[in-house]
C-alpha cells in the first residue's frame, strides 16, 4: 500500500503549520530536532517551540522557532499550552509577509500569522517581518541564495530522501522568484524565505514527510485569504506573487471575508515541491493531525492532515489541459494537417472523434491534451488552422502508469521498447511500433511476425 497524506487547507497552509500537522500525525520530534540542529547557520543556534495545546476546543500541535514566535507574539501574547519543548537548534527563516491590517502583525506564515489560534504567533513561512520592533535583528539576517541554502541542507544530519524533498522545494521556489523578478534561479537571493525560521519550516516538513514514509500528497482547495502583505519588495496583494505562481493549476479559494494571508510562499512551495494534487477519488485514513496557527482570524485556524493509504502501486499524476471543439465544416485534408501541426507544436496527444451535431450534421470533435503552459499557443493554432468558432479548455488531473524506456537485446539486434508497471505489480514490456515496422521492412516480413519472434525469445510481453 502507498502511504498517503491529505492536507485540508480550509484555513490555508504555512510552513510551520505543515510541520506541526505532521508532528501530530506521529512524525519523530527527535529526528526533526536533530536534523535542524545540525544545520550550520552563520547566525548561530536557534530554539524550537513544539507545544501540545488545545485552542478553541481543538487539540493539536504548535511549531515555531523561539525567535520567530517571540517576534510575533510581542509582549506575552502566548496561547495556553501543555508540554512545551524548547530545543536548541540552528535557525531558519523565510519570506517576510505582513498583512496590513489588524495590528499588522502578519508574519509570512500565512495561516500562521494570519491565523492566530491563540495568543501565539509564528512566522515560519514568510518569516515574520512584521514586528520590526520585536524582531528587527532577524530581518538583518544574511540573504541566502539557492546555492547557500542547498549547502546548508547537504550538511544537515538527515536522510537523503529528506534532503531531496527540501532541495526540490527550494529549487521550485527559486524558479518562481526568478520568473517574477526576471532573473535566473542562481541570481535570486531569498529575503524572508532565506531566514532561518523559514528554512526550518521547509526542511522540517521534509524530515517529517520522510519519517512518516509518505509517497503521495493530496490537497483540498487551498484558501488564500485577502488583503495585502508587506514584504522586502514593498506592499503586495494577497496572494503574494510567488504564492500565486506556485499554486498555478491547483484549486484555490479567494476568501474576501478574511483579511489575512492564509497561504504563504513557504506553504505553496511545500505543496509544489511534493507534487500535491487534488483528491479526486476515495482513500482510507487512519490518523488525523492538527497544526495550529497563532492568530485569531474569525474561524478555526489550523491545518488538518489525514494519513492513510491508497492502492497497491504508485502511479504518476499531473495536471493537463484539454482543448475541445466540435467541427462540422472542415475538410479531411484540413483536419489531417491540423492534427500533425498540433503534435509538432508540443501537444501530448490530439484526436478526432466522429459525432453527429445539431440538424443531423456529421462532424468531428477535436480533442487536444497538452501541458497547461502550452494551452494558449495551441488554442491560437486551432483558430488559425480550422474554421471553428469556439474552443473549450479544461484543466484535469491525469493518472499515468509508471513506465520507462528500455533497450532490448534480441536476435534482431537492439530494439527500443517501454517497460510498464501495472496496478497488480506485473511488468509489461512493449516494443515501440516504429521498431516493428523497421524490422519488418529490413527482414521483408510483417510486424506481426516480428512481434511473435520477440515473444518467443521472451524479450517482450505477449
Amino acid at each position: 500500500m502507498t502511504k498517503t497524506l491529505y492536507w485540508d487547507c480550509f484555513s490555508g497552509i504555512a510552513g510551520n503549520m505543515a510541520v506541526a500537522s505532521l508532528l501530530d500525525l506521529g512524525a519523530s520530534r527527535e529526528k526533526l530536532q536533530k536534523g535542524l540542529a545540525s544545520m550550520p547557520f552563520s547566525e548561530g543556534r536557534i530554539e524550537l517551540l513544539i507545544e501540545d495545546k488545545t485552542v478553541d476546543g481543538i487539540r493539536g500541535i504548535y511549531f515555531n522557532t523561539r525567535e520567530d514566535h517571540e517576534a510575533h507574539a510581542g509582549h506575552g501574547h502566548h496561547l495556553g499550552h501543555d508540554h512545551e519543548e524548547h530545543v536548541a537548534v540552528p535557525e531558519s527563516g523565510f519570506l517576510k509577509h505582513e498583512p496590513l491590517h489588524e495590528h499588522n502583525h502578519c508574519q509570512e506564515h500565512g495561516p500562521d500569522h494570519l491565523h492566530e489560534h491563540t495568543h501565539h504567533e509564528h512566522t515560519h513561512d514568510h518569516e515574520s517581518d512584521q514586528h520590526p520592533a520585536h524582531g528587527a535583528d532577524r530581518y538583518h539576517a544574511p540573504h541566502r541564495g539557492l546555492k547557500e541554502i542547498t549547502a546548508l541542507i547537504e550538511h544537515a544530519d538527515m536522510t537523503t530522501s529528506a534532503k531531496s524533498i527540501a532541495k526540490n522545494c527550494f529549487r521550485i521556489l527559486a524558479e518562481a522568484e526568478a520568473t517574477i523578478h526576471g532573473k535566473s534561479s542562481d541570481e535570486v537571493h531569498f529575503h524572508e524565505v532565506g531566514a532561518r525560521d523559514s528554512i526550518a519550516d521547509i526542511v522540517g516538513a521534509a524530515i517529517c514527510l520522510d519519517d512518516l514514509g509518505i509517497a503521495m500528497v493530496y490537497v483540498s482547495p487551498i484558501h488564500l485569504g485577502s488583503g495585502v502583505v508587506k514584504c522586502a519588495h514593498g506592499i503586495m496583494p494577497v496572494p503574494a506573487p510567488a504564492t500565486a505562481l506556485l499554486l498555478k493549476d491547483l484549486p484555490v479559494v479567494f476568501d474576501q471575508h478574511i483579511a489575512f494571508e492564509l497561504t504563504t510562499p513557504t506553504g505553496a512551495a511545500l505543496l509544489k515541491g511534493v507534487k500535491a494534487t487534488p483528491l479526486t477519488g476515495q482513500f482510507t485514513f487512519s490518523r488525523v493531525g492538527h497544526g495550529h496557527g497563532s492568530r485569531k482570524i474569525g474561524q478555526a485556524n489550523f491545518l488538518r492532515a489525514f494519513l492513510g493509504e491508497t492502492g497497491d502501486f504508485k502511479k504518476n499524476s499531473d495536471a493537463v489541459t484539454v482543448l475541445t471543439s466540435n467541427i462540422d465544416n472542415a475538410s479531411g485534408e484540413q483536419l489531417g494537417n491540423a492534427i500533425s501541426e498540433f503534435m509538432q507544436a508540443g501537444a501530448l496527444d490530439a484526436c478526432l472523434i466522429p459525432i453527429i451535431m445539431k440538424k443531423g450534421r456529421p462532424a468531428h470533435q477535436l480533442q487536444i491534451i497538452t501541458a497547461p503552459e502550452l494551452a494558449r499557443h495551441l488554442e491560437e493554432l486551432v483558430f488559425k488552422l480550422l474554421p471553428t468558432l469556439g474552443i473549450r479548455l479544461d484543466t484535469v488531473t491525469r493518472s499515468l502508469l509508471p513506465r520507462e524506456a528500455t533497450q532490448l537485446q534480441t536476435s534482431f539486434g537492439t530494439v527500443a521498447a517501454k517497460t510498464i508497471h501495472l496496478p497488480d505489480g506485473q511488468v509489461k514490456i512493449i516494443p515501440e511500433y516504429d521498431e516493428l515496422v523497421r524490422l519488418a521492412k529490413q527482414h521483408q516480413t510483417t510486424t506481426d511476425a516480428i512481434r511473435k519472434k520477440l515473444v518467443a525469445e521472451a524479450a517482450i510481453t505477449d
